[in-house]
């Protein structure tokens, strides 16, 4: 299985080199980008529902004169859109009031920037029993389930096998970070990742989102010891479409880093035990993992 690439961040690197002494290399004209134009579609919107149908969805759309990819922030969360598309669930319930910043990014970096305001429903509430066998009325840590079968693979979307791609002999990644990492669900809605100091995920994901680490990649594009140390974020449940699903904000993730919307549908679920399927940056793949509770 080959890791085919996409970009997602455009980086503007100024290569000076020179043949001889008298060429010279320049960016020409650079532009502040100019004129941006923003729009939010809440999905189920409609004149008797203004703020949406309850799912939370909604999809963002920009564009700018001289722009040649965009950012959006929400709610202190930088989320790339080299298009200007970007589709975001929101997950707090009610009726919820959000500040959008759109970056548009220009020659050189150069950048100029909008804030709009949307307000969005949000009806679902998680019920009792995933909320018990997350987090425990307290706190619950949870791993990948190195030591069985189908614990970390590749398949295709919901209602087909999650493994059916690629799926991972019982500790097959024993050489990378990614199974001595542990995901502690707090009932406040904190989360906490601890690491151990590295992380196994795809490199291009990896330094876009986080940073460049110096580690050397394998041929499949994977660093399997990404430097990071232990970290906090929150989590949120939601149900688009009728699908449990489990959120994470800013860089969080669970098993390998595959850069996406942190999103993790869960498949499939008992009191001590989870599948969850992400979908990966350039939306190719659906990566899922196998957890386990450790208490």
């Amino acid at each position: 299985m080959k890791k085919l690439i996409s970009i997602q961040t455009l980086v503007f690197v100024i290569v000076l080199a020179s043949c001889s002494s008298d060429e010279n290399y320049e960016f020409g004209e650079i532009i502040t980008p100019s004129e941006i134009a923003f729009d939010a579609e809440i999905i189920g919107a409609d004149v008797a529902n203004p703020y949406g149908a309850g799912s939370g969805e909604v999809i963002f759309t920009s564009s700018a004169k001289d722009a040649l990819a965009y950012k959006y922030v929400i709610d202190g969360v930088e989320h790339n859109s080299p298009s200007g598309r970007l589709e975001h669930l929101f997950t707090t319930p009610g009726v919820v009031k959000y500040n959008i910043n759109i970056i548009a990014i220009g020659t050189a970096g150069i950048q100029s920037s909008l804030v709009e305001t949307v307000e969005v429903l949000v009806l679902y509430e998680p019920p009792e029993e995933l909320l018990t066998m997350l987090h425990l009325n307290d706190k619950r840590t949870w791993k990948i389930k190195s030591d069985g079968p189908d614990h970390f693979g590749l398949g295709p979307g919901l209602g087909d096998d999650p493994f059916a791609w690629y799926s991972a002999s019982p500790n097959e990644k024993s050489y990378t970070g990614m199974y001595d990492d542990r995901y502690v669900f707090n009932e406040d809605g904190t989360f906490t990742h601890v690491t151990n100091g590295t992380v196994f995920g795809f490199e291009e994901y990896l330094n876009n989102d986080i940073g460049a680490s110096g580690e050397v990649a394998n041929d499949l594009g994977e660093v399997d010891h990404y430097p990071l140390d232990e970290y906090s974020a929150n989590w949120t449940l939601s149900a688009p479409a009728g699908q449990e699903t489990l959120n994470l904000t800013g860089i969080a993730f669970i098993g390998m880093y595959v850069g996406g919307n942190h999103q993790y549908k869960i498949m499939s679920r008992t009191e001590n035990e989870m599948v969850l399927q992400t979908t990966e940056g350039d939306e190719e793949f659906d990566w899922h993992f196998r957890l386990i509770a450790e208490d």
